[in-house]
């Protein structure tokens, strides 16, 4: 005899089944990571105490772990995170005063007394040691607000996207098809949505360029069944290593130049401004306190630069790569 479960359990199944994704996520992609390094990463939990982030086993029903790998022979340093937390937000602050979101949906919650809220999610920033090598981000998240088993409002969100120093357009490519077939299963209208977003998002307004050469990214997503979009956010975290790490193989044992590697630290200089004046996500957590502001820092490059009106060589590599940023491209 079949039964239908109360919204409840539902729930608590559904939060269940989206930390262990994420988990699988992280833990997998370190050690498929650390496979092809020959480095180990390593590993801090943390824990909240007097609102305040220290060093120790995370408590409760929250977990919340940082991991770094320094000085590895393929990559320079990579920053990786894990969280699945319930917490509150300050009295007064709502997740868009707070930089969460763009829209006022989830702020119909009275927030004098604080909003209680559940987040879950993974993310890896990796520099390579190499040049030639492109820098990767990728994120995915699970947001709600209300109680842990009756939310208000909740959503996906999150992405990959690559940050070359010398663009490849073979790279370019496969990255974006991994990505498109992965989307393509679920929705034809995805990919050419999500692409936009990640171009319109991962654009450094004050330079009039974007970050990188894109991939996907979407927010807020809550438009079909929690369950029918974690499906697809599952697939996704599972293509993130099938496109980025062939990248990796290809290119790292490439030869390159100082004047290559000066251009590497400029790159991750634009990486650097786009963390400290665009991204959302890292000023919500700051101000709300979601985030250890040691996991900002850990996904910073080891070692950047500013060069003043470094403007690229005509007709060079660099000045090819400057002009696709100040105009993203189609790739597939």
């Amino acid at each position: 005899m079949l039964t239908t479960l109360e919204p409840k359990q539902q729930q608590e199944n559904l939060l269940k089944a989206t930390k262990s994704v994420f988990r699988q996520m992280f833990d997998d992609t370190c050690q498929a990571i650390e496979q092809l390094d020959g480095t180990a990463f390593t590993e801090q939990p943390w824990t909240r105490e007097n609102n305040t982030w220290v060093m120790g086993e995370s408590k409760g029903d929250s977990i919340y772990i940082d991991r770094a790998l320094l000085g590895g022979t393929v990559f320079e340093k990579i920053g990786v995170n894990y969280v699945a937390i319930n917490g509150e937000l300050p009295p007064g602050m709502t997740f868009q005063k707070a930089g969460a979101l763009a829209t006022d949906e989830a702020d119909q919650i009275d927030s004098e007394k604080g909003t209680p809220f559940f987040a879950t999610g993974t993310s890896f920033v990796i520099h390579p040691r190499n040049p030639m090598v492109p820098i990767v981000h990728c994120n995915y998240r699970y947001f709600q607000v209300g109680k842990i088993s009756e939310p208000q409002y909740w959503w996906f969100g999150g992405g990959a996207d690559l940050t070359p120093a010398y663009l490849f357009e073979e790279d370019a490519v496969h990255f974006h098809k991994a990505h498109k077939a992965v989307c393509d299963q679920y929705d034809v209208a995805y990919y050419p949505r999500f692409k936009k977003w990640c171009d319109d998002y991962f654009h450094i307004s004050h330079r009039g360029e974007s970050r990188g050469i894109g991939g996907i990214f979407f927010d807020q997503l809550n438009h079909l069944p929690a369950e029918q979009l974690l499906e697809f956010v599952t697939d996704c975290t599972k293509v993130f290593p099938q496109a980025y790490l062939p990248i990796v193989e290809r290119c790292k044992d490439m030869s390159f130049t100082e004047e290559n590697k000066q251009w590497q630290r400029i790159v991750r200089g634009r990486y650097v401004e786009f963390i400290l004046t665009s991204d959302r996500g890292a000023r919500f957590g700051l101000a709300s306190g979601m985030v250890n502001h040691q996991s900002i820092f850990n996904c910073m490059p080891p070692a950047a630069s500013w060069t003043y009106d470094d403007q690229p060589n005509l007709g060079s590599q660099e000045a090819s790569l400057r002009a696709v940023l100040k105009q993203p491209r189609e790739w597939v």
